[in-house]
């Protein structure tokens, strides 16, 4: 395997799409907004949230790895070290790269968004570097979920917008939600496919600590709730009525609570973050699109 072809698949760049849709969506409202765009911070903010998912990708295959959750049996091809492709040492130490960069690249933001905006962003990088690390981790306390959940939705588009806009929106937070209750999903379903071998490992998830059943319970509560929200946003008039064109991908989110449903144990849900992961590109492309297609801007 070529070095470029080992970086990629340390990368897990499969997974990338969970941060670019809310990047998205924060453009497109602050177009909806019909908000003056500093447009160069796009491709910049873009940058560092790719290069934060990197780092918490790759130090989270690192810290896996060395505590016993990924070992030389994981079936999982997207695991790195455990199948040989990189050594840990190459996970540990780019890992780390990825993140100085992302800093660097927020730090050039603030330069025209002020102090308080850096001071924002490196919590929140903060809180992507603990995800999984040595001496705390919100992943093996049963807290991924949450964190991923504010991280990639709420906070990824509301700083989103203030970067490209110089404006803080509160009503992001609101629109962000769909999304974040599917980059939630995808995270759900993989530690719902994963109980047993997180079991094994000592790790506690929400899906580990609800159990097999209620995991998959909780799996189709998210996956409804992001197309109920949608419903509940447009009666409160806070996102324009073309968003529910996201209905164009129930179809998708009915195969995979199929999938779910059928299944009786982890090893039937072996592709279910990627699919997750497709579900969640595809709705944010309709939700963030829909904010460009829509005539007036939010009130």
């Amino acid at each position: 395997m070529s070095a470029i072809r080992r970086w990629g698949v340390s990368l897990r760049a499969y997974s990338f799409p969970a941060s670019v849709v809310p990047v998205g969506l924060a453009v497109t409202v602050s177009v909806y907004r019909s908000a003056e765009v500093l447009w160069w911070t796009v491709p910049v903010y873009l940058g560092a949230a790719l290069l934060f998912h990197a780092g918490t990708n790759v130090l989270n295959d690192y810290y896996d790895y060395r505590s016993g959750v990924d070992g030389p049996d994981d079936p999982d091809p997207t695991h790195a070290i455990s199948r040989g492709v990189v050594t840990p040492r190459y996970m540990l130490v780019s890992g780390h790269i990825y993140f100085v960069l992302g800093v660097l690249l927020g730090t050039l933001i603030a330069t025209v968004r002020g102090p308080v905006f850096w001071a924002i962003g490196f919590t929140g990088a903060l809180g992507a570097y603990v995800y999984t690390g040595a001496r705390f981790s919100l992943k093996y306390r049963g807290l991924g979920d949450l964190s991923v959940f504010v991280l990639m939705g709420p906070a990824l588009v509301f700083t989103g917008t203030w970067a490209f806009t110089g404006k803080t929106l509160p009503e992001t937070l609101a629109v962000s939600l769909p999304v974040a209750l599917l980059v939630t999903l995808i995270l759900h379903g993989n530690n719902l496919r994963d109980i047993d071998t997180d079991t094994a490992a000592g790790v506690q998830t929400v899906a580990r600590f609800l159990g097999f059943h209620r995991s998959v319970i909780g799996f189709l509560v998210l996956l409804l709730s992001a197309y109920i929200s949608v419903v509940l946003l447009i009666v409160l008039g806070t996102v324009p009525p073309l968003t529910g064109l996201v209905a164009l991908t129930i179809p998708v989110a009915v195969r995979l609570i199929g999938q779910v449903r059928r299944a009786k144990t982890g090893s039937d849900l072996m592709d279910l973050p990627v699919r997750s992961a497709q579900l969640h590109l595809l709705f944010g492309a309709v939700y963030a699109a829909a904010f460009v297609l829509a005539p007036t801007g939010i009130q």
